[in-house]
């Protein structure tokens, strides 16, 4: 008998055949000369892309527009003429700075230098030397204030250390004999006076003070002059 046998469900006995990696036999490998012609290997000569093109796009031998001087012709023809870009603007001048106007200064009517006042304590007081003083006891005598001149002097402490003593000109008291102002009388203000004061204020702020200018005088002897204290 030809037929299967018994138990092999029709299936045809195995060969012994040479395998290679993956399971590849000799059967299931095409022949080299049965394998089909590649797409670029079927196609004309003609229809082939050009490679003479790089990646950025620049064709062979050309020259890198990048690299070409000015003035310098393309391979495609024309000159390309270079263009410098526009000049830079000079900034604007600063706008010059108008002096500061000049103060007027005012006239005071002073009493003579041999003028006499009283103080609190019932004292004598001249001032020969300073019209601007005369002038701020005439003041204060005519407000019928107690005043004394330059009692006693404020210990002043620099950055370094040092102390320094401070007077200021008119010192104003109540009916307690208590000093309630303390007035400094200079002909302008100026950035050592301004240094001075701010460091009596910072070393002494329990006081109250006034800087008496000319301009300042000049209000307080008209009739609209009044006192804050």
């Amino acid at each position: 008998m030809t037929g299967p046998k018994r138990g092999s469900r029709g299936r045809a006995p195995k060969r012994n055949t040479a395998q290679g990696r993956g399971g590849i036999t000799r059967d299931s490998t095409r022949p080299a000369r049965e394998r089909t012609p590649s797409r670029e290997e079927g196609r004309p000569a003609e229809s082939r892309p050009k490679r003479e093109e790089g990646r950025t796009g620049v064709r062979a031998g050309a020259t890198n527009p990048a690299r070409r001087k000015p003035g310098e012709r393309d391979d495609r023809g024309g000159e390309r003429p270079f263009k410098p870009g526009p000049a830079r603007q000079a900034p604007p001048k600063p706008a010059k700075k108008k002096p500061l106007p000049e103060l007027k200064r005012v006239q005071l009517d002073a009493p003579p230098p041999d003028a006499t006042f009283r103080d609190r304590d019932g004292e004598t007081v001249t001032f020969p030397d300073s019209a601007l003083k005369r002038v701020a006891a005439r003041i204060l005598t005519g407000k019928n204030k107690a005043w004394r001149y330059r009692p006693f002097s404020f210990p002043l402490f620099t950055d370094k250390g040092n102390e320094q003593a401070f007077h200021f000109d008119f010192y104003i008291y109540d009916a307690e004999d208590s000093v309630i102002r303390l007035i400094l009388v200079v002909p302008f203000e100026s950035r050592e006076v301004w240094d001075r004061v701010g460091r009596f204020k910072r070393q002494y702020p329990m006081y109250a003070y006034e800087l008496w200018t000319p301009e300042r005088l000049h209000h307080l002897s008209g009739p609209r002059g009044r006192l804050g204290f």
